[in-house]
């Protein structure tokens, strides 16, 4: 009669685990989209559990391999006068139901060689069951998917095919930096707006799936059950990349916001609470074109200033950790003064372009016909005074000289 496996518990799980998934959807939201995935992949784990016993078997195998084959290898390394980087138990499988036609232990050497040891399997007879037999010689590797699996510079020979200069390199790396992170931000603003409690009650429930899952694999580690780990911590890993990205994304946005807040921010405070205080009476229109013109002025010509703000942002180096000082660094770099300049043209360049195309294709205004009108006075003012403090360089002045012939208009003749 056929054995069948045990731990029924994972098979009864997951059936209420199913069960309730379908009718929370059934419920709440009143539809059954989710019964055809759910019955897909109870059966799928439900035939992975019927071949449970064979399965339990390939991670005890692989343990197995390297306690009895790693010191072999460490000690034909040493007599060939390499190291060992790393190995592996590598299966060369054919067709969709993965049948192994040879088993063998790969490593690869400090000297980019790939050894193979093979892993012989013997069938069951009568009087004994079936086992694998390491053998202890190896053979140099010529199998490029043996070297491939295991070499991790297999993906080098693609990538030197993108040759990028510096230049090129850095716009790349930037257009990918704020596209991934302004995406990202934009997706989870909308999200949370959108659906709120559902989005909170996801994570949620993610985190008990994966929970449920290492706790699975902990209890009764598999080949198939650690692929369905992997699957289930995709989001995961999907959103620790974003985070990744997404810190340079904080750190550029955050430098020219800091400054922005104070540069542009602190004029148009005072000017609104002596508009209040009746001290002095302002258009609006008249104080974006003063703010928008101290504003580029500050922010371009007085690197001092700005190099203040950034010491008193959250972006300081806060002594915790290195990745501190480095986001410091990046954000003083943004904001020397010819990097500023070059965003506030940029800045410019797409207002104008923009509310060019809006007035002459609709007649209308980007914000108002006074609000446009006081940005591209701001813009005129910033440009005349940053070409004046590059004509001062070729203006001939000495202030010492300038003085001594100035007083010197003081004297009369007696």
């Amino acid at each position: 009669m056929q054995r069948y496996p045990g731990k029924s518990w994972i098979i009864i799980s997951l059936g209420i685990l199913c069960v309730f998934v379908f009718g929370l959807e059934k419920c709440i939201l009143g539809t059954e989209l989710s019964l055809i995935p759910i019955t897909f992949l109870f059966l799928a784990v439900f035939l992975w559990w019927i071949d449970l016993p064979a399965r339990h078997n390939e991670p005890i195998i692989k343990k197995t391999v390297h306690e009895i084959m790693d010191h072999v290898v460490d000690e034909d390394a040493k007599a060939a006068g390499v190291e060992v980087v790393k190995s592996i138990v590598y299966h060369d499988k054919k067709g969709t139901y993965g049948i192994v036609e040879a088993s063998n232990l790969l490593v690869l050497l400090s000297n980019k060689e790939v050894w193979e040891y093979p892993i012989i399997y013997h069938g069951p007879n009568n009087d004994r069951d079936a086992y694998f037999e390491c053998e202890k010689k190896y053979s140099v590797s010529e199998n490029q998917t043996h070297i491939k699996k295991i070499n991790p510079d297999r993906w080098k020979g693609f990538l030197g095919l993108f040759k990028l200069s510096d230049k090129s390199f850095l716009g790349v790396l930037l257009i990918v930096i704020l596209v991934i992170g302004g995406l990202s931000f934009a997706g989870f603003v909308w999200l949370l707006e959108n659906f709120k409690w559902w989005y909170l009650l996801v994570i949620v429930g993610y985190i008990c799936v994966c929970s449920f899952t290492e706790w699975i694999y902990s209890e009764l580690p598999c080949n198939l059950l650690n692929g369905i780990r992997y699957v289930a911590s995709f989001p995961l890993a999907v959103t620790y990349l974003l985070f990744e990205i997404g810190m340079p994304f904080v750190t550029i946005i955050g430098t020219y916001l800091f400054v922005v807040l104070f540069a542009f921010g602190v004029p148009a405070l005072l000017l609104i609470g002596l508009g209040k205080t009746d001290m002095i009476v302002l258009r609006l229109e008249t104080i974006v074109f003063i703010v928008f013109s101290l504003g580029s002025i500050i922010c371009s010509n007085y690197h001092s200033m700005t190099k203040w703000i950034i010491r008193h942002s959250p972006l300081q180096d806060w002594g915790n950790h290195r990745y501190e000082s480095y986001r410091q660094e990046l954000a003083d770099y943004l904001i020397h003064p010819s990097n500023i300049v070059y965003a506030l043209y940029l800045v410019y360049f797409l207002f104008l372009a923009i509310s060019g195309f809006v007035q002459i294709q609709d007649g209308g205004y980007l914000i108002s016909e006074g609000g446009d009108a006081a940005v591209i006075k701001a813009f005129l003012v910033f440009i005349a005074f940053t070409n004046m403090r590059s004509k001062q360089k070729d203006a001939q002045m000495d202030v010492k000289e300038l003085l001594q012939k100035t007083l010197l208009l003081f004297e009369h003749d007696k």
